[in-house]
């Protein structure tokens, strides 16, 4: 399923308005799960001094990510399809990257 970037120009944003956020979206999702359009969360990070949040969802489609956002009354300046990719070590000391979302691209 792709993966969707969403990015918030947020004036006045706080730590608590994104948990208080963050709880709305968790209802809204279960809503659209039962619907058949599941869109589920997959980080957010928040920069305090400038006003700014990003989120990564998993969905159907960015309409999806927006209607979710919408419903929960949760602020959108744009969403962009994205590929979210990860690493870590192994017990080997070998280094594994791990992708969600998107076309594997020349990995």
């Amino acid at each position: 399923m792709p993966t969707f970037l969403v990015e918030r120009y947020w004036p006045g944003v706080t730590f608590e308005l994104i948990l208080e956020a963050i709880d709305r979206s968790r209802l809204v999702m279960a809503e659209m799960s039962a619907e058949g359009a599941g869109v589920h969360d997959i980080s957010c990070t928040f920069l305090p001094g400038e006003e700014v949040v990003f989120a990564v969802y998993e969905g159907p489609s960015a309409a999806a990510v927006r209607r979710l956002n919408e419903r929960a009354g949760i602020p959108v300046s744009r969403i962009v399809e994205a590929i979210v990719v990860t690493s870590e070590t192994d017990a080997t000391g070998a280094l594994l990257h791990h992708y969600i979302g998107g076309m594997r691209m020349g990995m």
